[in-house]
């Protein structure tokens, strides 16, 4: 003889909400992030600000001594270091090759600072 059992049938359970005290950010650090978008015109290597594309709100290449660090995409590929060197304001590629024409160039830079008491 089989014996078939019944299943039980799962409610679901509701729990109720923990009481929690509403929290303020503490948070001791903030950061601020810069960007900066250029197309390749396929000759140059060095770009200013003046060359930013127009449309994405403010760009700005700020000195590399203020911020934390600073990252470079060239058509979305992140660069390393060895192949640009960021000045305030301009960016200079030092690859052997020149990005063709339409090639996307990014430069993204954030700074970690360390916030003021009285400022959550």
């Amino acid at each position: 003889m089989i014996h078939i059992r019944k299943r039980k049938r799962l409610e679901p359970t509701v729990r109720k909400p923990k009481k929690t005290k509403e929290r303020v950010c503490t948070s001791k650090y903030g950061a601020k992030t810069y960007f900066y978008y250029a197309i390749s015109d396929g000759d140059k290597r060095c770009y200013t600000e003046e060359d930013r594309t127009k449309g994405y709100g403010a760009q700005s290449i700020p000195d590399p001594k203020t911020v934390t660090y600073s990252q470079v995409f060239v058509n979305g590929v992140l660069q390393p270091s060895t192949l640009y060197q960021i000045d305030k304001g301009k960016i200079t590629l030092i690859s052997k090759d020149v990005p063709e024409k339409g090639v996307p160039i990014i430069v993204q830079s954030i700074r970690i600072f360390k916030r003021r008491l009285g400022r959550g």
